[in-house]
């Protein structure tokens, strides 16, 4: 059946997606796209690339939002074959649904039965490949594709979309495929703290003092992964990225859910991935920062995905691959926890972060080489949460990076046509090579809409067939200029989507896959010695938040400083040069102290650990929960140290005389010995006690002191008895006891006190019998 229809105007209220497909696979928003209309559609599956021999196969979600039933009606599915976008323009507006462009090839129909209030049903149609309207396709590329949902005779909801044919089976000149660079940063949003370690930690049960923190030793025990390897991508094998329930007859479809692909070649020859031997994954004693159970299953099943698309450019946390036991193929490693540099320079306090606990020394590049044990992998500078100005490239550069991945924030600049991402800037530090993404193919594998109004794109295979059909537009803006975009996924990209994206891909004969060795290496774009960032990536109030987190871990840093300055027995200096956090980076603190009594061994392990939550805090993810939940972690870490010194609950004191001792217990739970000041003041002028006393408490142990209590009446009152360190600053638990007073006759005082009393009686009796009476009396 044919149908000829230009789309319905589709607004912001037209385009909601009730049931949530557009947050599937977690990667991202498509935007607050309004109020919900009474019916809507979403694509849950779509043949993303049309061969000679795939078909065409969508699965549709129709929702009924309204009070009262839908009739039944039908799904008709249309295209234009023999149209072809010519501007961004016009297939932005498609995506919209605001270009009125006919679509006369009729691809069929599927009937939708009634559907109840609130509810929802899928649907799926499947298109032959010797189908008439398939058949009319004669160019490849993207075509408009127009969904409507039809009952009673009227067009309820329309949703468009695109089909993107490839060059297979057709007719038609061939011309060279464009280049595009697909990279994925494989790190963590999600660390946590691993309790039990810290708790062994404090309690020093390994009697060395030491942890293997983010600054430990680089050496590790793991299983041997590849770093690099050959990315032979000449297969032309079919895909199907997305087993989605339906009827299908294959080809290579994209499901919104987590679809697994099969064995899919790959079009176009990917360059050997940067970096060579091999790397030992640590994970011998437990780690301060550790991922959950979840993230662990994450990350393996994120490194079958690498496996299977050895295209895609892995650009790993070293500290994520340690954390997670993982040996991916990778094209390169990133800065240890996924530091954020463009922060770092934005705020441009480097006191600030030194006094949190983070040196330079901990995220350099050598620093992350020595944690993989890779001299000769390729280290890549991953953007923060700011641009990557001059000052940051320069500092990238001063720290060993020479190659730096940019969000299309970095060149503000507007073109007619899409332009390799490549840019060498020269800073003072040297000549930095900038990669920067190709923002809306960027955005939509962030999982994210190109527009509110795109109503398209409210599922992972809408985005994904948008996707397709704007590489291919890109390259059919200028076929035969040599171009190498980069296309980048999020943080959060879930293994699945990144599946169906690389199996789709893999399948587009319109692009040659390539690595970041060889975009690194072509033709750049732009050579300068500036850079033209956008007004958002320049906005220094953004940085607020990480500035609170800096100040928070100031906090907790000084207060583990404090107790082994000023608290521990045996007080260890705090300017001591081995609990300096780039002495700590080094892992030099081990060497500078024995095991035989002295502490500052085991206060640098505590300070090495802090430090650990604090890189992992100051990371270049946006999400603020693990930055709370890694500040949480020191707070509670420097809380428990100082209350391990505590005052053991006391009961209440009865004084019977003028004078008392009130006895108070410290203790000690901490493995060294600690010399502090135990005050006591009351509420009352009458019933006091003396104001301090100095004890030493041994590791683990108890000791107790006494408090004089002098009374000059009887009455109640409350005495607090406080901890301070050696300084006067108070910390830990207030003691409250109870002291009750009453007077007894226990001393030369009293005696005399009654002796004068029956002295007076006696000479009251005497003067009553011998006084001279009066004659009345």
């Amino acid at each position: 059946m044919a149908l000829v229809a230009s789309p319905l105007p589709v607004h912001a209220d037209d385009t909601d997606d009730p049931t949530g497909s557009s947050q599937i696979d977690g990667s991202g928003d498509a935007g607050d796209i309004g109020n919900r209309p009474k019916q809507s559609l979403t694509i849950e599956r779509s043949t993303a690339v049309v061969t000679d021999s795939s078909g065409f196969h969508v699965t549709v979600m129709v929702a009924n939002n309204d009070d009262k039933p839908t009739p039944a009606g039908r799904l008709d599915v249309s295209v234009n074959a023999l149209f072809t976008f010519v501007s961004r323009t016009d297939i932005q507006a498609w995506a919209e649904g605001d270009a009125p462009i006919p679509t006369p090839d009729g691809l069929g129909s599927v009937q939708v039965p009634v559907i109840a209030p609130g509810s929802t049903i899928s649907v799926t149609l499947d298109v032959p490949s010797n189908h008439q309207g398939l058949a009319a396709i004669s160019t490849w590329g993207p075509k408009p594709l127009l969904i409507s949902y039809i009952a009673d005779g009227q067009i309820l909801t329309n949703l468009t979309s695109f089909l993107t044919r490839s060059a297979d089976g057709l007719d038609t000149a061939q011309t060279p495929a464009m280049n595009l660079t697909v990279a994925m940063p494989l790190t963590a949003d999600g660390w946590q703290a691993d309790t039990d370690a810290v708790d062994a930690l404090i309690a020093d049960k390994n009697g060395t003092g030491t942890t293997n923190g983010t600054n430990g030793n680089a050496t590790s025990s793991g299983k041997p992964g590849t770093i690099g390897g050959n990315s032979n991508g000449n297969g032309n094998g079919s895909s199907d990225a997305g087993a989605n329930s339906g009827s299908s007859t294959g080809g290579n479809d994209a499901a919104s859910g987590n679809g697994s692909t099969g064995n899919s070649g790959s079009s176009g020859t990917a360059g050997n991935s940067t970096g060579s031997g091999k790397t030992e994954s640590t994970k011998t004693d437990p780690q301060p920062v550790t991922l959950s159970e979840q993230e662990e299953d994450s990350a393996h099943t994120l490194m079958e995905v690498a496996e299977r698309h050895r295209n895609l450019q892995v650009v790993a946390d070293p500290l994520y691959l340690r954390a997670a036991n993982i040996e991916p193929i990778m094209a390169g490693i990133m800065q240890p926890a996924d530091f954020d540099i463009t922060a770092y320079t934005a705020i441009g306090n480097e006191r600030a972060y030194r006094k949190a606990g983070v040196d330079e020394a901990q995220w350099n590049a050598d620093q992350a080489k020595a944690l993989v044990n890779g001299n000769s992998v390729t280290t890549y500078a991953w953007q923060g949460n700011a641009g990557w100005s001059l000052k940051a490239l320069t500092k990238a550069r001063e720290q060993g990076y020479s190659t730096v991945i940019a969000d299309d924030s970095f060149d503000a600049e507007t073109t007619d046509t899409v332009h390799t991402g490549t840019y060498v800037v020269n800073t003072s530090a040297g000549d930095v090579t900038v990669l920067k993404e190709q923002a809306e193919l960027s955005a939509l594998a962030h999982g994210q809409a190109t527009s509110k109004d795109a109503a398209g794109e409210t599922s992972d295979a809408g985005r994904l067939a948008r996707l397709l059909a704007q590489s291919a537009f890109y390259q059919m803006e200028q076929p035969y200029t040599a171009r190498n975009l980069l296309m980048t996924f999020s943080r959060a990209s879930s293994s699945g989507w990144v599946d169906q994206v690389m199996g789709a891909l893999e399948q587009a004969s319109w692009l040659r896959l390539t690595d970041l060795e060889t975009m690194a290496k072509t033709e750049p774009y732009s050579v300068s010695d500036t850079v033209n960032l956008s007004d958002a990536a320049t906005d220094a109030s953004a940085q607020s938040g990480t500035r609170t987190v800096l100040d928070q871990l100031n906090g907790s840093r000084k207060d583990i400083l404090r107790l082994g300055e000023a608290v521990l027995k045996q007080g260890v200096d705090s300017d001591s040069p081995a609990l300096d956090p780039q002495a700590l980076a080094r892992q030099d603190a081990k060497d500078t102290a024995s095991r035989n009594g002295d502490p500052t061994e085991w206060v640098a392990s505590l300070l090495a650990a802090h430090d650990d939550f604090a890189l992992h805090a100051l990371s270049g993810t946006s999400r603020n929960d693990t930055a709370q939940r890694m500040v949480n972690a020191t707070r509670a870490m420097a809380d428990t140290l100082l209350g391990k010194v505590s005052i053991t609950p006391s009961e209440s004191v009865s004084v019977f005389s003028e004078s008392a001792k009130m006895p108070v217990t410290i203790s000690n739970k901490l493995p060294y010995a600690v010399s502090v000041t135990v005050n006591s003041i009351t509420d009352s002028m009458q019933i006091v006690t003396s104001r301090s006393t100095t004890v030493d408490v041994p590791a683990n142990g108890e000791a107790q002191v006494s408090f004089t209590i002098r009374v000059s009446t009887s009455g109640s009152t409350t005495a607090h008895v406080s901890l301070a360190d050696r300084d006067g600053r108070a910390f830990g638990n207030v003691q409250d006891t109870t002291i009750t007073s009453v007077m007894r006759i226990s001393d030369m005082s009293g005696f005399v006190i009654i002796g004068f009393a029956v002295l007076l009686g006696i000479m009251g009796l005497w003067r009553q019998f011998n006084r001279k009476k009066d004659p009345d009396e």
